[in-house]
């Protein structure tokens, strides 16, 4: 994840300096690097700050340097932008009423934590999972310590997220600042997001790992017992690196023994297991399959 913006947004006639930012995002097409097009120069804008983005180079793969083409902000317009570099602490805000409004324009989120327990059908009958169920519900107000000023705290509304929910639309959460449970900033997702392949050993505090799924299959003889999940791995000092959690849950979110090459996301701590290292004892709303249209923006 070298390129920090992952994709542009394209709105013919639309200004940076007088155009309405709910506008652009409500309205404009994204655009990745390889859907660029020279009748877009000029009119590409950056998902976080809106402000005005260039392709370089406009119209090859690579530089000279061999790097692989990028999107970068346009020079002379300076903005306070995550994905200009990384921020080492998070976004801080200004005041209460500012990091309200960040929710309520969906670039803040303040998670409480994560679904652990599948919510109860209104129905009496089952349902399989699906997109039309519940990915949130709101969770209490919480004193979270994004202040400006250190040690300053906010009063902000939170909620208890799903990964799944977090896969959804993914291209445009990776740009969203994310506040995590036990957290210390808010820090955008695809600073977040943790590569299975660079673990190096155990690790007690939960984050969100994600891998390409090399290998499926139930451990025992029925839906209650393990499906062993085999991540993409490589290490000098483990044999592999498994998510190890029942069945009949893996399967409920497509993960069977013809899910070899999608990428899941899991949200949970690292503990050996034998020779190799493992994620376990998830709850439901701890992983999901990433769609594969946004495998991209990871790999």
């Amino acid at each position: 994840m070298d390129n920090r913006i992952k994709h542009a947004l394209y709105l013919s006639g639309w200004s940076y300096a007088a155009g309405d930012k709910s506008t652009l995002r409500k309205s404009a097409e994204k655009i990745l690097i390889n859907e660029y097009q020279r009748h877009m120069k000029g009119q590409i804008f950056c998902p976080e700050c809106s402000a005005n983005l260039f392709r370089s180079p406009e119209d090859k793969d690579y530089a000279s340097n061999g790097r692989s083409a990028y999107f970068a902000h346009s020079r002379g317009v300076e903005t306070d932008c995550g994905l200009r570099t990384k921020r080492a602490e998070g976004k801080k805000y200004l005041t209460e009423e500012e990091a309200k409004k960040a929710i309520q324009d969906e670039e803040l989120v303040i998670v409480e934590g994560f679904i652990k327990q599948k919510p109860v059908s209104p129905t009496k009958e089952k349902s399989e999972y699906d997109a039309t169920q519940i990915e949130e519900q709101d969770g209490p107000v919480s004193r979270v310590p994004i202040g400006r000023h250190r040690g300053e705290t906010f009063s902000l509304p939170s909620k208890f997220k799903t990964i799944r929910g977090v896969c959804n639309k993914f291209d445009e959460n990776m740009n969203r600042y994310f506040f995590m449970p036990n957290g210390k900033h808010a820090i955008q997702l695809q600073d977040l997001l943790k590569n299975v392949e660079n673990v190096t050993d155990e690790d007690d505090l939960p984050k969100i790992y994600y891998g390409r799924i090399v290998s499926s299959h139930n451990a025992g003889k029925t839906p209650k017992n393990i499906r062993m999940t085999r991540l993409s791995f490589k290490s000098r000092d483990f044999a592999d690196f498994y998510l190890k959690i029942p069945d009949e849950l893996q399967r409920e979110k497509g993960i069977d023994d013809n899910a070899i090459g999608r990428v899941v996301l899991i949200y949970g701590i690292v503990t050996t297991s034998g020779a190799g290292l493992c994620i376990e004892d998830v709850g439901w709303g701890e992983f999901a399959l990433l769609p594969i249209q946004y495998e991209s923006l990871l790999y």
